[in-house]
């Protein structure tokens, strides 16, 4: 972002004047990092990110335990959730769990719909843990909801996407589509990040 200079006189009458340098480095710095793809509103010292892959699990639900199940009163405030082991077709990220948990914000009886604020967290073992969350409204009948990859640990960190849930036909199944980025290195300010 370049900025208006301050411009002072130096000596009344003369017509010179004064530039703030200061200022006129934080203008420079800002269109060097413009041209070099650096973020010109990172602070110095953050590390930047950059994608290197997506990744897509395809977990399987078992032994799922439930509360709040049947609903019995279906209002605004009631809470449900469960929690259970999921499994994964791709070795590499094995077996692992899920626990979830639900808030109805609002109910609509034409048709019969609730809206619903959910949290969940899926804890795959020699990954890390991805973080989900979503607003979630569901018509009586319907299976199948989408919700928002909010972080993660380990392998997980900073990942990013949306995972389907889909309880019919069972088992219920849950596909989750990850972009990854890469942490690299602190920049100083005025110096490229590598690529």
């Amino acid at each position: 972002m370049i900025g208006k200079l301050e411009c002072k006189p130096l000596k009344e009458g003369l017509g010179h004047q004064k530039v703030n340098k200061t200022r006129t480095i934080s203008v420079v710095a800002s269109a060097a990092f413009a041209l070099m793809g650096v973020p010109a509103t990172a602070s110095p010292g953050t590390a930047a990110t950059r994608d290197v892959g997506t990744e897509k699990l395809y977990l399987t639900v078992a032994g799922a335990t439930q509360y709040g199940y049947p609903f019995t009163s279906k209002k605004a405030g009631d809470e449900f959730g469960g929690s259970g082991k999921v499994s994964e077709r791709n070795t590499k990220v094995g077996d692992g769990k899920f626990s979830y948990y639900c808030k109805i914000t609002a109910v609509s009886t034409a048709p019969n719909t609730l809206t619903s604020i959910c949290h969940a967290a899926l804890d795959l073992p020699k990954k890390g843990q991805i973080m989900l969350e979503a607003l979630v409204t569901q018509k009586a009948g319907t299976s199948g909801f989408r919700m928002a990859v909010t972080g993660g640990t380990n392998d997980y960190e900073f990942v990013r996407g949306h995972a389907d849930f889909t309880e019919t036909p069972p088992p219920a199944r849950i596909v989750v589509s990850l972009v990854h980025p890469m942490k690299t290195p602190v920049v100083a300010p005025g110096v490229a990040a590598p690529r």
